[in-house]
């Protein structure tokens, strides 16, 4: 991913490695700035951060929209007449850090105070959570339509399979996150209920909350290597809670 930019003679070039990043990756780059003008600079408080807001106030120019996390300066107070002057960066994205949703996105701001230029960054969901979310689709159907951050973690808006069994669940929104070293997954249906409050019987919906806490020997068998049938067990245990029974 680059950037270029042009403010007051100097000449500012971003380059990062890397096009895309999951949760508990490092974004790792650098940032160039060259001095076209016939006198030295000041390079004070220039540099690149990492920061977090929603994309219409961005786009809007709102002075408050970013949240800065962590920034990288230039060690040189100044640039010299047809210099250059370059800083590499490492920002480490938390294992539950937020993701690049339709609302909101990390960006990396650079120039003068980190604000004259930014590019948007595409983050995603950690691997482990998009593989739990494979699992729900693979051996019950569940299909993820939507993903966005939340204020407990990651949420996926799941819509209910096509079957007898789950007739009566509309969707499913699951939230994933991570507490130290376990996995806690939060589900919450929407089922459909006959309402027999009053005179005349109507179908209503409710909705059926369910958390799970999994240690890490329940759900992982080491770094990038999921526990499918801890997994698994968990989700039949949730999912008989909300299962049309035979009659």
């Amino acid at each position: 991913m680059k950037g270029t930019f042009f403010s007051n003679s100097l000449e500012w070039k971003l380059e990062t490695q890397g096009e895309a990043w999951s949760q508990g990756e490092a974004l790792k780059g650098v940032l160039t700035v060259t001095n076209h003008s016939s006198a030295a600079l000041s390079l004070v408080d220039a540099g690149v951060a990492l920061a977090y807001a929603e994309i219409k106030k961005v786009h809007a120019r709102n002075e408050d929209a970013l949240k800065f996390e962590t920034s990288a300066f230039f060690t040189s107070k100044e640039i010299a007449q047809g210099a250059t002057e370059t800083i590499e960066f490492n920002f480490l994205l938390s294992e539950n850090s937020p993701i690049s949703d339709k609302k909101s996105s990390y960006f990396l701001c650079f120039g003068r105070a980190q604000k004259e230029s930014h590019l948007q960054v595409n983050v995603k969901p950690q691997a482990m959570f998009l593989k739990i979310t494979e699992l729900l689709d693979n051996f019950h159907r569940f299909k993820t339509k939507e993903v966005k951050t939340v204020k407990n973690g990651i949420e996926f808006k799941i819509d209910s399979p096509d079957s007898r069994e789950f007739a009566n669940v509309d969707k499913l929104l699951l939230t994933t996150r991570l507490d130290g070293e376990n996995l806690v997954m939060d589900f919450e249906f929407e089922v459909k209920k006959l309402d027999h409050s009053s005179i005349t019987t109507k179908l209503g919906k409710e909705k059926v909350k369910n958390s799970q806490v999994l240690t890490p020997k329940q759900y992982s068998f080491g770094k990038g290597m999921i526990n499918q049938d801890g997994i698994l067990k968990t989700f039949q245990t949730v999912l008989d809670q909300v299962k049309l029974k035979p009659y």
